[in-house]
């Protein structure tokens, strides 16, 4: 290799390089570009890596609370299923004529016998409602009782019409509270028309009257819902 000198007069040199050395720097100079080269490379797959990673973490974390919001909310349903209904209504507006009695003389037998609901008197016709949500599990004649509609509430609560002119719900079908159930008359044993209401906790009959009271006390309703009276 031969340098020329930077103005005339100098003289010129000659700098001899061996192509073993040119072999060695060219090698090196390969090596820190492939290095780089694979660094960037293995940097890139990681950072990759770890995007899917992270994208896998969060589709667990939200599969996981899509759970536990499920979880909730069937327990929700259960401990609703098992609550009597709060704040029940009247199902219809009328006089109460006869409350609930353990023991009273029947109008039409002329004999001492419980009374284990509360009739209303209303004019015939007058649509009877349901006190709160629930489902028909029964429309039909009873003995003394007339036509009958009897409602499944929850908490294992049930609410019986008697005396009824007509039903305006089939058995199966789900009532909401004030939805017409079926309309006062004067059938089975009866002086007038009203309605013969009935409430009924596990198959027993209470007094209604207390209890629609005792349905605006969550106390009382928790203790209800518990076993107690």
């Amino acid at each position: 290799m031969i340098l020329v000198p930077p103005h005339p007069t100098a003289p010129s040199r000659q700098v001899s390089v061996s192509t073993r050395s040119l072999a060695i720097v060219g090698l090196v100079a390969l090596a820190c570009v492939g290095a780089a080269a694979t660094w960037t490379g293995e940097s890139t797959s990681i950072a990759a890596s770890a995007s899917d990673r992270l994208a896998e973490s969060q589709r667990m974390v939200v599969a996981l609370l899509d759970s536990v919001n499920t979880l909730n909310n069937v327990a929700s349903a259960a401990k609703a299923a098992r609550l009597p209904p709060r704040n029940m209504i009247m199902p219809v507006a009328g006089q109460i004529t006869s409350p609930f009695s353990r023991s009273r003389l029947h109008p039409i037998l002329d004999i001492f016998r419980a009374h284990r609901g509360v009739d209303v008197a209303a004019p015939v016709g007058t649509r009877i409602v349901a006190p709160a949500a629930g489902r028909v599990v029964s429309v039909g004649w009873r003995f003394g009782y007339g036509l009958t509609v009897e409602l499944q509430h929850s908490g294992n609560i049930s609410t019986r019409y008697a005396h009824c002119r007509s039903a305006l719900v089939r058995p199966g079908d789900h009532v909401n509270e004030g939805d017409p159930i079926a309309t006062v008359g004067e059938s089975g044993l009866t002086t007038g028309p009203h309605v013969h209401f009935e409430v009924l906790v596990r198959g027993e009959q209470v007094d209604p009257i207390h209890f629609l009271a005792a349905s605006r006390d969550s106390v009382v309703v928790d203790r209800i819902a518990e076993g107690g009276n």
